[in-house]
């Protein structure tokens, strides 16, 4: 049976995982071959030591242990990467059949099937580890060559493991995330579903999101130190962290399109529907603003909130005008954001938030019923 599956499994995951990653596999490869064969030193290198030069990258894998870790790490994640890519074919339904066929054989002979699958993935990592030992063995290093091979090896006998423990499961219905069976008996207001779907199924995005808006207010601080005036500092804070959830604006007009496309039939007010919204962000804000009324007081955390609400309102109606795309949607963004600064640089921040709101009503209204407004 092994000269049967092995041609399918790796037609199934072999050949797909290299189509899927061929970007990535020919990016490294070019950077490889450019980088570290056809280097050119800076200033005079004697003849006798142009070939080490031109493998210095390659014996340092081989002689720094800290490059070694850099590249078991690189390792890992390549290893990860194959990992995800094989559990997400076995769970789609065109492969149900390796779960009946594969599962009739011994543990043994489908370890050795998915060790030889994973062995096929993984011969880009190994090209580079044999040449990396051969120049290390020329150059006289050892134990490290030998190691970092062992290391790949265990990584292949773990993840063969995991895909063999995983194929031979039972298979389940999908069962729901903490989120759900917390909040099922909640009653749930429609304003406040987008939020549920956030920590549900778009934590990844929500995290990022965190990440980079903490990265643009550490930035700010730094490049912006030297401004006397307190508030206009923070204002542009406050501008950076609402730029930073311009994804999760998008998304969520995304969300109510497809899933409360039913709205406009309630009855409710314009007015109520144009505020009631800000519950989401109110929620998805909240470390932020806590961090604001921590360290700067409630007064001042206040009118930062109030600023940030009335941009993400006039962000959110620009989605609202007919044709947008998201191209189309980031330059109006970053044209509001540079209008922003210079607006905060002139001392009117406080300004802004009324005519914030006052615009983002007036598209708001206009175009609230527009069926055409976005192409999703």
């Amino acid at each position: 049976m092994f000269s049967l599956s092995n041609p399918v499994l790796r037609k199934i995951f072999v050949d797909g995982f290299y189509r899927t990653h061929a970007g990535m596999l020919v990016f490294v490869f070019v950077i490889l071959i450019s980088y570290c064969l056809f280097i050119n030193t800076l200033g005079t290198v004697m003849p006798d030591q142009i070939d080490f030069w031109q493998f210095f990258f390659t014996i340092s894998l081989v002689s720094n242990p800290l490059i070694m870790v850099f590249y078991l790490v690189a390792s890992s994640l390549y290893a990860y990467k194959s990992l995800k890519y094989v559990l997400t074919q076995l769970v789609l339904p065109q492969q149900e059949f390796l779960y009946y066929s594969f599962t009739s054989s011994s543990k043994k002979q489908q370890f050795l099937y998915w060790f030889m699958v994973l062995a096929y993935i993984f011969i880009p990592v190994w090209c580079y580890t044999l040449y990396a030992i051969i120049i290390g063995i020329v150059f006289g290093y050892y134990l490290i060559s030998i190691g970092i091979l062992l290391f790949q090896l265990l990584l292949i006998i773990a993840v063969a493991c995991i895909i063999l423990k995983e194929n031979n499961r039972l298979v389940e219905a999908n069962k729901p995330t903490w989120l759900i069976r917390i909040s099922r008996q909640w009653n749930k207001p429609v304003f406040l579903l987008y939020s549920f779907q956030v920590f549900n199924r778009s934590k990844l995005a929500y995290l990022l999101t965190k990440l980079l808006s903490w990265v643009l207010i550490s930035s700010v601080f730094m490049l912006f130190s030297d401004i006397k005036d307190n508030s206009k500092l923070l204002m542009l804070i406050t501008s950076c962290i609402v730029v930073a959830h311009i994804v999760l604006i998008y998304q969520e007009r995304t969300f109510n399109d497809r899933y409360l496309s039913f709205l406009p039939n309630f009855p409710f007010s314009k007015v109520r529907v144009f505020f009631s919204f800000c519950l989401n962000y109110l929620i998805l804000l909240l470390p932020e603003i806590c961090w604001m009324t921590t360290r700067f007081g409630l007064i001042t955390s206040f009118e930062l909130a109030a600023f940030a609400f009335s941009a993400i309102l006039l962000f959110r109606s620009l989605l609202l005008l007919n044709g947008i795309q998201v191209k189309g949607f980031l330059i109006g963004v970053f044209g509001l954001f540079l209008l922003f600064y210079v607006c905060i640089m002139f001392g009117l921040g406080l300004v802004l938030i009324p005519i914030n709101m006052i615009v983002a009503w007036g598209v708001f209204r206009r175009n609230y019923l527009n069926d055409n407004y976005i192409g999703v």
